[in-house]
């Protein structure tokens, strides 16, 4: 850790966010519960996650407009501080959760997801400010680990504990984490100087920024569209049509249905970890990452969707998650290194619109085609919006290979 920059505040950054994902899930599995609890609606459950990932969209499309006015350390702070806030207000507010006022609980919902759209992009952004370009890879690879650790064990571990506790405590358990999260995104130290911009009365253009640098860069144009598809045909992996297709494909039962999620993430532990170790082989083959592992996704799709055999699905979900976490990390650093420092938030912040935007519409679409054509015509469907990505690079991977750092000069 001694090539970082800033080697303390790289920690705050990386443990801050651990932190505050771990809350993200049990939160979302208490509120899932309570809901269901007191309404006994399908609906009204299912409204819990179609709140967050609206608002955050909303969200995403306004950041840019903050990320002008502010430096990316306060905005991560503050954006933390307000969910813990928010959720201190819901904690209060649960204690007498009657079905009456749930819209009360829906709108506190919001809040924290609208806050969240704004931490997201701000931590992507910060990375670069606190570590050495040459160890840009690990870092995102250390912070995806992360990420995929805390998916592994927060469902089941916020299962059990609602279980033992009750949904009421774990929310003030989940405040508890996002409090101790604010506490170390205050102490981040980022020395970059942030300019405020004197056009920033021009709302719309602050907003099209980013979009414009991602139209305009190649690399980062190229990217963006693969993200657009292979969201879209991530689709599949969603926990209805999973479910459907252990069913429908595999004839088993739910447990296989929770052991080919925990493989899943597991492949994606194990493609961090080896992320991590060959970080330097990595570092000059990003483009070719990315394009490759597009391949390798189209392959597994396919393999996946037409096995008739649980324990072979068993070992392609776990074999899945191997290019998937070599492309997500390959692709952020791509990412970092095409785009200048000012303007690098408010791409992410476009991207993570056009992701939002494309897994809303991936959700409904593959969900009509597997109601209405069956689960293996769902995973035909993905397999080639993946073959499509892959296409997309490899006629473009001349730009991809060299990313040449054209929008930093």
């Amino acid at each position: 850790m001694s090539s970082y920059k800033n080697e303390t505040s790289f920690r705050f950054l990386w443990v801050g966010q651990m932190l505050a994902n771990l809350g993200d899930v049990l939160y979302t599995v208490s509120l899932l519960t309570m809901v269901y609890k007191v309404t006994q609606s399908v609906t009204f459950m299912s409204l819990v996650p179609f709140v967050i990932t609206m608002t955050a969209l909303v969200s995403g499309i306004l950041a840019p407009i903050v990320i002008d006015q502010y430096p990316l350390k306060p905005i991560l702070f503050y954006s933390q501080l307000g969910k813990t806030v928010l959720l201190l207000v819901l904690c209060l507010f649960s204690l007498q959760l009657e079905q009456e006022m749930i819209w009360c609980l829906y709108v506190l919902i919001a809040g924290i997801s609208f806050l969240d759209g704004w931490a997201s992009p701000a931590r992507n952004a910060l990375v670069p400010n606190l570590v050495k370009e040459e160890k840009l890879i690990k870092a995102n690879s250390l912070l995806a680990i992360s990420d995929q650790i805390t998916q592994l064990i927060a469902w089941p571990i916020g299962s059990l504990f609602f279980i033992l506790w009750g949904g009421p405590v774990l929310l003030w358990f989940t405040w508890s984490l996002f409090t101790l999260s604010s506490l170390l995104m205050f102490f981040i130290k980022d020395q970059t100087i942030h300019k405020q911009r004197e056009t920033t009365s021009n709302k719309l253009a602050a907003v099209k920024e980013g979009w414009h640098l991602i139209w305009k860069t190649k690399p980062l144009r190229t990217v963006s569209l693969m993200n657009v598809l292979e969201t879209l045909a991530s689709g599949v992996w969603i926990a209805a049509i999973l479910f459907i297709y252990v069913e429908q494909a595999l004839h088993k039962t739910e447990v296989w249905w929770g052991m080919i999620n925990a493989s899943f993430f597991g492949g994606m532990l194990i493609g961090g970890v080896l992320v991590y170790r060959y970080s330097q082989a990595l570092k000059s083959r990003l483009g070719q990452t990315v394009m490759w592992s597009s391949l390798c996704l189209t392959a597994l799709t396919l393999l996946f969707g037409m096995t008739s055999l649980a324990w072979f699905a068993l070992f392609v979900s776990l074999l899945y998650g191997l290019p998937q976490m070599a492309r997500d990390v390959a692709e952020v650093t791509l990412i970092q290194q095409n785009a200048r420092e000012g303007l690098l938030a408010k791409v992410y912040s476009a991207r993570g619109t056009l992701i939002y935007g494309a897994f809303g519409i991936s959700s409904l679409l593959l969900g009509f085609i597997t109601e209405r054509y069956g689960v293996r015509i769902t995973f035909l469907m993905a397999t080639a919006l993946f073959l499509a990505s892959f296409l997309l690079a490899f006629v473009n991977r001349q730009e991809l290979f060299e990313h040449a750092k054209s929008s930093k000069e």
